[in-house]
């Protein structure tokens, strides 16, 4: 019973700790946010914000809808940070933001070195084109060709 408390104690002093080491500097507002991949959420800012940046916009993506409230896009998997700045330049919040599988029904097929497959499971299983699957390299090659496309007509369509 003894060893019971023992662990106890010691694994709520450990919370405490881990708790204080991620709380931040005083007065420095750092929240933690989770996106679904390919899904989007809206994030509520306490303060009034004037502009947000994205540390990794190939990760998620944030467009300001009003002065406290943003949209953000997951994009791809990973780890990035959304900063909010007023009207003055001053930092509001700096939100880090993962981005992950969510919490949908999803089968991902491993089929050695043809790739992977994925399913979304609704009730019945459709399939997905998801990032890691070999029909994602067309689709970016696709991607790149058109904004190459406009960037030519851009140049050609601007006075020289």
């Amino acid at each position: 019973m003894i060893g019971i408390r023992r662990t106890l104690l010691a694994a709520a002093a450990s919370t405490a700790f881990v708790a204080t080491a991620f709380a931040g500097a005083p007065g420095e507002q750092t929240a933690y946010f989770s996106v679904p991949y390919d899904q989007s959420k809206v994030l509520y800012v306490d303060q009034p914000v004037k502009t947000v940046i994205v540390g990794n916009p190939a990760i998620a993506d944030a467009q300001l809808i009003n002065d406290h409230t943003i949209y953000v896009i997951g994009r791809m998997f990973g780890n990035t940070n959304i900063i909010a700045i007023d009207a003055n330049g001053s930092e509001v919040s700096n939100t880090q933001v993962t981005v992950n599988g969510g919490e949908f029904a999803q089968v991902t097929l491993y089929r050695g070195p043809n790739g992977q497959r994925n399913l979304a499971c609704s009730p019945r299983c459709e399939r997905t084109i998801t990032q890691g699957d070999a029909e994602m390299q067309a689709i970016f090659q696709d991607s790149d060709k058109k904004v190459e496309i406009s960037s030519k007509s851009a140049q050609l369509a601007s006075p020289r």
